[in-house]
């Protein structure tokens, strides 16, 4: 009966224990797929974000396209990076291993990705013989709707790695359903013995079996990596229970050892055996059944003194050791962040909903880096990770519970709230420079703060909404955000603008319009040019000022496409200027973005030829705080463009706080002061200064000056008596549309 007990709790012990591995490996196997994926999401968008990138695939450049996918592969460690086409085709790939208009053979995770307007999909499959992990993004500001594909081998050594986390052997294999064998792709183990195990199917524990040495020691899980068509593509994982059937063979023999001779010499030593045996069995039995419901906390209480059960005692005691050893470690892993040691987003959600249940007022502070990727960029991803870990180092030096969510967000939950005073100190103290590898990085930090649960109900709107205040401190010279519910409606706005501008860039193009604003000369009273605005009225928004979408449009990598829309417009109704015998100039406004975009460039070039007109008959104007950020940068993109004709201004004049330094470097033709300097001309003293020193600043320069914004008669008569070159504003002629132009210019009201 001893025998039969003992056999029952140890092999349902094993069996328990062996299950406990096989989830908890299936969790870590699970885990550690979606981690890759997520980082394997962030490289193939930094691929995809790539401005270089972008104008090589618009203009389907093949060796300027394959060149940066090869930067790309060695930069990011990725194996095989592509273009496709809306259609699951190959545009481009390197390593060239397809040819342009090839099927990529999972089109439907495209089609997935473009239907359903994701940020990425992922998935794991077979190409070229080979195993790799995919993450498919959409390609920003591409009216083709081309995807890129970026993929990572998931070759022998990969699994090896894995095989080392989670402790056991993997056995990578393609099923078809209307097939009738499998193809094992890639293993840990021997190729006979993967294709045996996954042939035969699931293995589980036989103890009849390990008693008598029969079988192999294996048990088995099986588990989807991912489907397609009829084919789904599977991963065996694979425990050696050798150990395991030892012990019970050992175990046995020792049983039926003690049982036989318990049999023989009953009669004789039955005292000796209840207090020698089945005392001990029985404690140990109690201690076995405490074991398998999780109870590892308390040691086993064995008295006997036989050398078996000592023996045995101590395995149970090292097994108990070695799994509440292995589960508290798989509950740190699934706790924390494996780079920076902090909370991760699961414990940090689950406490701060937790403490909400309770009732509690809780501060959540968040932290973002200031130009991480940039940091990554210039000193390269792991001296980022430095950065990261030393900000970790020092937040945890303040008491409460920090937790990175991903990238360099990091959420921080402190003991007692912080005023303004002690979030600067916190802010100075994070904002050290990083000393690593011989490197000096400097730290520059943004912080959000949300009280709850007044500004958030639970963990996902808090988690949202911070994003939001996060992002609004990008957007202006403020350090410190606190969430309000106007900065959620800038938000959205923001949203709902960007999502209209795509639809209406791309489809609904008839929703922009273009007005012209004349520019006269103040010595001849004569308009020699006209400076081309955009106007966009949305059926959802309304009319929305340029001074809220242009910047937004800046931001999300639509800049190029309205600027060429506006070229396009404006270079038309100039040659219609041309046939009705006027002979103007059309100012358009390009971005810092369109100035490096030499493929648009070269595009607006090209029209302007097919259109019997010259890069002379329009003038470029670039808002001034574009230069101030790079001046070399802008002295040798400008100078490279004045080679082709074109003429540039610096718009805005005087908003910027290094003006008078590059107006020696820069190849422009023209300045604009500012319209807040000229609209209150006429009665303020300190505007007349600064106008009328500017005037003189462009004389020593021979530029010439337009000053725009002139509102009354006797602002347009100071700025001839000090002699600016032409003038613009509201006084003069409002913006008007090309056809109310025409008749404006027809009624004479100055000449041209």
């Amino acid at each position: 009966m001893i025998q039969i007990n003992v056999w029952t709790v140890t092999s349902s012990l094993v069996e328990k224990q062996l299950e406990s591995k096989l989830d908890s490996a299936e969790k870590v196997l699970i885990r550690l797929q979606d981690e890759k994926h997520i980082q394997f999401q962030h490289i193939a968008m930094a691929i995809a974000s790539n401005s270089h990138m972008l104008q090589a695939i618009l203009s389907r450049d093949e060796v300027t396209t394959s060149d940066l996918l090869s930067l790309h592969i060695e930069g990011t460690g990725a194996d095989f990076v592509a273009v496709l086409n809306n259609q699951g085709e190959f545009i481009f790939n390197e390593p060239q291993t397809f040819q342009v208009g090839d099927a990529f053979e999972y089109q439907h995770l495209v089609f997935d990705l473009l239907a359903d307007n994701r940020v990425s999909t992922n998935g794991i499959g077979i190409l070229n013989n080979a195993l790799y992990y995919m993450t498919i993004v959409p390609i920003p500001s591409n009216e083709n709707d081309t995807v890129l594909l970026a993929c990572f081998k998931m070759d022998t050594e990969v699994l090896t790695s894995l095989k080392e986390i989670i402790n056991a052997d993997l056995v990578v294999y393609k099923q078809s359903k209307h097939a009738p064998f499998v193809d094992v792709v890639s293993a840990t183990i021997g190729a006979d013995t993967a294709a045996n195990l996954v042939i035969e199917g699931s293995h589980q524990v036989s103890w009849f079996e390990a008693l008598f040495q029969t079988s192999d020691p294996f048990v088995t899980r099986d588990l989807v990596l991912s489907k397609f068509d009829n084919t789904e593509l599977r991963v065996t994982l694979v425990f050696n229970v050798i150990e395991q059937h030892s012990s019970f063979f050992q175990l046995q023999l020792s049983i039926i050892g003690i049982s036989i001779l318990a049999i023989i010499l009953s009669t004789v030593i039955a005292f000796f055996v209840a207090r020698r045996v089945v005392r001990p069995m029985t404690s140990l039995i109690e201690g076995v059944k405490r074991i398998a419901s999780g109870n590892y906390g308390k040691t086993l209480d064995v008295s006997g003194k036989l050398l078996e059960i000592k023996h045995l005692a101590i395995a149970f005691e090292t097994m108990q050791e070695s799994i509440a050893s292995r589960e508290k470690h798989i509950l740190y892993q699934s706790q924390h962040d494996n780079l920076t040691s902090l909370f991760n987003r699961n414990y940090i959600k689950n406490t701060i909903d937790r403490r909400l249940d309770n009732d509690e007022h809780i501060q959540v502070i968040g932290l973002n880096i200031i130009g991480f990727r940039q940091i990554n960029d210039l000193y390269g991803y792991e001296n980022g990770d430095a950065c990261l870990i030393r900000i970790a180092e020092r937040l945890t030096r303040w008491p409460g519970d920090a937790s990175r969510l991903s990238g360099s967000d990091i959420f921080w939950i402190p003991e007692s709230p912080l005023d303004d005073v002690k979030l600067e100190t916190l802010k100075f103290i994070l904002e050290q420079p990083v000393d690593t590898n011989g490197l000096t990085i400097p730290i520059r930090i943004k912080i959000g703060v949300m009280d709850l649960p007044v500004d958030a109900q639970d963990a996902e709107h808090l988690f949202r909404r911070m994003n939001i205040v996060i992002d609004q401190s990008s957007d202006n010279t403020q350090w410190l955000m606190r969430y309000s519910e106007d900065l959620e409606s800038c938000y959205l706005r923001r949203l709902d603008i960007i999502t209209e501008l795509k639809r209406a860039l791309w489809k609904e193009q008839s929703e922009f319009s273009m007005v012209y604003q004349p520019k006269v000369c103040l010595h001849t009273k004569k308009v020699t040019s006209v400076e081309a605005l955009l106007r966009w009225n949305n059926h959802k928004l309304g009319n929305v000022f340029p001074d809220e979408f242009i910047p937004i449009a800046e931001q999300a990598n639509l800049i190029g496409v309205m600027t060429e829309w506006v070229m396009g417009q404006a270079t038309a109704d100039l040659k219609q200027l041309k046939l009705q015998g006027y002979n103007l100039c059309v100012a358009i406004n390009v971005s810092s973005q369109d100035i490096e975009n030499r493929v648009l460039l070269t595009r607006f070039a090209d029209r302007l030829e097919a259109l019997s007109l010259t890069p002379s008959d329009v003038e470029l104007e670039i808002i001034e705080s574009d230069f101030v950020s790079d001046q070399a940068m802008a002295s040798e993109k400008l100078s490279s463009l004045r080679e082709l004709g074109f003429n540039f201004a610096i718009d805005d004049f005087g908003t910027g706080y290094s003006s008078l330094s590059y107006l020696k470097n820069l190849p422009v033709d023209t300045i604009k002061i500012d319209k807040s300097f000229v609209m209150n001309l006429a009665s303020n003293k300190e505007d007349q200064k600064i106008v009328n020193i500017v005037l003189k600043l462009a004389q020593s320069f021979g530029l010439m000056v337009v000053a725009e914004g002139v509102e009354d008669e006797m602002s347009m008569a100071l700025l001839t008596e000090w002699g600016c070159t032409l003038a613009q504003g509201y006084y003069i002629c409002k913006p008007k549309p090309f056809n109310e132009l025409i008749t404006w210019i027809e009624e004479k009201h100055y000449e041209t």
